[in-house]
């Protein structure tokens, strides 16, 4: 599926929705740590040897592979573009803030009246305060049930930078440190090569620096694997060039998230308990089955036959760490100011300032410059860390569930500056094009570009069809007999498949919860076939390779890493 404009007529609206607002007393922060990000970027000579960029996932899934159940299936998603030109590098005042404070309602509409997202929630946070947290539309279409500030969203890869704030609260407290190898504390996680098993640390793999394929683990998530089954087949997938290679892994982070967890003798989810207790995030948590149990909480959405309906749900738990958190926007803008308060939190240290610090500081380059003036971006320990176009250090990380959520944090240090966007569709840069908008309405007065075509043409090519499938072979070869093609097939990482003969054609049985996928003949030994229930419109191939005697010998998938080819077994 891509993420074209689409004109909807049907969407059912409520009014938005306006929490209180309360004066909170301005807490102690180093906003220094801004000129020493730069500085760091200025001096990095790690390349971008990948073509992705920070997300988001596309958390999932999420979180951004062709797993849209994963946080990977994130779009691309930088802190702003480069524009060139001349920048605005002063930080917003009070004043600027409130001025723009009444533009936010039709910024806000207009993007909903171009892109007919179901449900949106906005927050800025300003100098350790909230002072705006709205909700805009409905948590389910067909309802009238608002969305409020309360209203509980999967966050998908937002997930990130909060399982990355719970990490360096025990290197606050020396549990852990960030420079330490994981293998440590996780004797079961192998990689592939051995000495990275031994030396990957949890700043390697919080940033996406530890060699491991963005896709490693992503579809086998999608077909029912846990996360212990997921980390332990990490050892098979080959690996890119060890700290000389960002690429964003769903499960690399969440190997270093889990590892943290055990170092400190819980799991991963009581040890974000004790984060949103101590911050006070009490609609927050790492576990689906308490977003399930949320009665105010936002329906996904994806677009079917041009209209946006509610899409199947997403439990991401395999991969927590790295896109399964859930939350509200007052507890994400409470988290935010958290952020912007160098760990402190209405007065009480929550988070070690210089533990938290380090994960706003770039650590490889993931964006390169597109034009000799413009910026790099950056990604820390499980934020991305750029200059934008006016000038100002931004901290900001997206998450995505391509067929139903979508969520957004930006930070601007230098301005005591935040803005949190949560909403409940697919992804098709709405977060991103309010983010910017507000942004700008506040530091410039005015908007220096067109945002929405900017970000709503970013995500128009986030799922790209095999073109190789876009029309039928003429003429084509039939296929073989069934018979020829049925049996079991099998490699370390996918465990085994079971090609079935089920009545209407061959189908595919896969991975421990027995899921089957309809196999649709193409031509000769080629089938196609839909290998992610979330991507109904992307079709991929499933080739057989046959021997002399007319008899299957293997199949062949796409997959990360060269991990797609299975023998008969």
């Amino acid at each position: 599926m891509t993420n074209e404009e689409h004109t909807m007529t049907n969407v059912e609206r409520s009014p938005r929705t306006r929490s209180t607002v309360t004066a909170r007393t301005r807490a102690a922060r180093v906003v220094a740590l801004g000129a020493v990000a730069l500085l760091v970027v200025a001096c990095s000579s790690d390349d971008d040897n990948t073509s992705e960029e920070s997300t988001t996932t596309m958390a999932s899934t999420s979180s951004t592979s062709t797993s849209a159940t994963s946080a990977a299936t994130q779009p691309t998603t930088t802190p702003a573009e480069d524009t060139g030109g001349d920048t605005i590098a002063s930080g917003a005042t009070r004043a600027q803030v409130m001025a723009a404070l009444p533009q936010i309602d039709g910024l806000v509409e207009s993007e909903m009246q171009r892109s007919e997202v179901p449900g949106i929630a906005v927050a800025v946070v300003h100098d350790d305060e909230v002072i705006f947290a709205e909700g805009y539309g409905v948590r389910e279409v067909g309802t009238q049930d608002q969305v409020s500030p309360e209203t509980v969203f999967q966050l998908a890869s937002l997930s990130k930078p909060i399982s990355a704030t719970a990490v360096a609260r025990l290197v606050s407290k020396d549990v852990i440190e960030w420079d330490e190898p994981v293998h440590s504390h996780a004797p079961d996680l192998v990689l592939s090569d051995p000495w990275v098993t031994d030396h990957v640390t949890f700043a390697d793999l919080y940033s996406h620096r530890s060699g491991l394929p963005g896709q490693a683990g992503n579809a086998l998530e999608t077909i029912g694997f846990t996360r212990d089954e997921i980390l332990a087949r990490l050892r098979y997938v080959p690996l890119d060039p060890f700290r000389d290679t960002y690429s964003y892994s769903n499960f690399g982070l969440t190997a270093a998230g889990d590892a943290a967890a055990k170092a400190a003798g819980v799991s991963f989810e009581d040890l974000m308990d004790e984060l949103f207790d101590l911050a006070g995030m009490t609609a927050s948590s790492a576990r689906y089955a308490d977003f399930e149990a949320q009665p105010d909480r936002a329906t996904l959405h994806n677009i079917v036959d041009d209209e946006w309906v509610p899409g199947p749900t997403r439990n991401p738990d395999a991969q927590g760490p790295a896109g399964g958190i859930s939350s509200s926007l007052n507890d994400v803008a409470s988290w935010a100011r958290l952020q912007l308060g160098a760990g402190t939190l209405d007065g009480v240290e929550i988070v070690g300032e210089e533990a938290l610090a380090a994960t706003h500081a770039p650590h490889i380059m993931n964006r390169p410059a597109e034009t000799y003036d413009g910026q790099n971006g950056s990604y820390g320990l499980g934020w991305t860390v750029a200059t934008d176009h006016l000038g100002q250090l931004r901290w900001a990380h997206s998450g995505a569930f391509s067929h139903g959520a979508h969520t957004s944090v930006t930070l601007l240090p230098e301005s005591e500056l935040g803005v949190v966007v949560l909403s409940n569709a697919m992804p098709v840069g709405s977060a991103e094009a309010i983010t910017d908008q507000i942004i700008d309405q506040i530091v410039v007065g005015e908007q220096t570009q067109d945002w929405a075509g900017v970000w709503s043409a970013r995500y128009s090519n986030l799922f790209v069809a095999d073109e190789t499938l876009e029309e039928l072979p003429v003429p084509a070869t039939p296929a073989l007999p069934d018979d020829a093609y049925v049996g079991s097939y099998a490699n370390d990482y996918y465990g085994t498949f079971e090609v079935i003969a089920d009545g209407d054609g061959l189908a595919v049985v896969q991975g421990p919860t027995g899921a089957e996928f309809a196999l649709t003949h193409w031509d000769a030994n080629t089938f196609t076939w839909i290998s992610d229930p979330e991507l109904p419109e992307l079709r991929s191939r499933f080739e057989f390779t046959v021997d002399p005697d007319g008899r299957a010998t293997a199949i062949t998938i796409p997959a990360a890493a060269g991990l797609g080819t299975l023998q008969r077994v």
